[in-house]
């Protein structure tokens, strides 16, 4: 194929290259999507032999360098798809790089300021942007963000058999932040939902699953004679939304105290089984975009969390911890790359920024308790 609209060479892969390869990237992913192939030489835009590949960089990975250079100058970040090809003649290779058309276009370089296109031609592949055109890229980005609202509100609507939403409740979603297509087929999230990894780490019980349009769902009523138990549905759809809605169970605050508080591992368990679950389903679907982690707190109004551990011989009051706000939310943008690299950071700021409500001592929020909480909550 010679260069055009979806396909670009390059020779090698040199401080030029490396320069421009935000441009390429940004131009394919705001027009049709495309490849970039370095180590081929090419006139006019026509490949030319020998196809022999360039010198593989000592001690560098490739895909991490390409990686490194996309999340920091394109803007919302594009992740592409990258390959090391071996070449025929020894010590060489080829470095294929695949851009898909984006939802989230469009997407600028230079600190936001240029939108590049793609233009057909050989020898000027991409071009900046008309406004009217930037125009339209945004308008690309509606479907999907009306698809994620839906689904929020449909498995909202689903959690009502198992949660009752009248008393003290948490939400967490997760999703694609532009869900524009499928990542799997309903079938495909069945098979994981029931999966031995999952079942194994006891995130999911295979016998509460239920099929749902578009993936599956689990239900657990809970046990109004054990209240430990709490009612719970957990629910995960091909386009990659993923949901929980989980009832608080309320726990004495203290030994020979009538005062109640809300079940503080109820969320911070849950979030953190939530975040394994999507990071599993999401690395394997070779899905490494953007993603809308919210958490949300409802019906907490005047209900107390203790979110740390006091010193049993000076408890802490009760009304340290009570909120004073209905409902609380927390939302992050966030990469599967962050959550698998770094979990422990992404749970410990949505808990820090959800406990703020709660926390009503003169003394300062303690962030540091919190987070030695939560490294051990994550292990190693």
């Amino acid at each position: 194929f010679s260069e055009g609209l979806r396909v670009e060479y390059k020779s090698t892969f040199d401080g030029s290259v490396r320069n421009h390869l935000s441009k390429a990237i940004s131009s394919f992913a705001n027009s049709q999507g495309g490849v970039l192939i370095v180590g081929i030489n090419r006139v006019n835009g026509v490949p030319t032999p020998p196809f022999e590949g360039f010198s593989l960089p000592a001690r560098e990975e490739l895909p991490l360098t390409i990686e490194n250079i996309c999340l920091p100058t394109i803007h919302p970040p594009v992740l592409p798809r990258t390959q090391v090809v071996q070449s025929d003649t020894p010590n060489q290779v080829f470095l294929v790089v695949e851009v898909d058309e984006s939802s989230e276009a469009p997407h600028a370089i230079e600190n936001s300021t240029r939108v590049y296109v793609r233009t057909g031609n050989a020898g000027n592949p991409y071009n900046l942007a008309e406004v009217d055109l930037i125009i339209d890229l945004i308008k690309r980005r509606h479907e999907p963000f009306e698809r994620r609202n839906r689904l929020l509100a449909v498995a909202n609507q689903r959690s009502y058999q198992c949660v009752r939403h009248e008393l003290p409740f948490l939400e967490i979603s997760l999703c694609p932040t532009f869900p524009r297509a499928p990542l799997c087929s309903p079938l495909e999230v069945w098979e994981f939902m029931s999966g031995p990894q999952i079942v194994r780490a006891n995130i999911l019980d295979r016998n509460s699953l239920r099929r749902i349009p578009g993936g599956s769902a689990s239900l657990t009523y809970g046990d109004p004679a054990r209240r430990h138990i709490a009612a719970q549905y957990v629910e995960l759809v091909n386009h990659g939304f993923l949901f929980a809605a989980w009832q608080f169970v309320m726990v004495p605050w203290a030994d020979h105290d009538q005062s109640e508080s809300l079940r503080f591992s109820d969320l911070s368990q849950t979030l953190l089984s939530l975040t394994v679950l999507a990071e599993r389903f999401y690395s394997g679907r070779g899905y490494r975009g953007n993603l809308t982690l919210t958490v949300s707190l409802h019906h907490v109004q005047r209900q107390a969390m203790r979110f740390v551990t006091t010193n049993p011989l000076f408890p802490n009051d009760p009304d340290d911890f009570r909120c004073y706000s209905e409902d609380v939310v927390a939302e992050r943008q966030v990469t599967v790359e962050q959550i698998r690299l770094r979990k422990q950071e992404v749970i410990t700021e949505i808990l820090v920024e959800l406990t703020w409500a709660f926390w009503q001592s003169n003394a300062p929020h303690p962030i540091h308790r919190l987070s030695e909480s939560v490294q051990r909550m994550v292990g190693p």
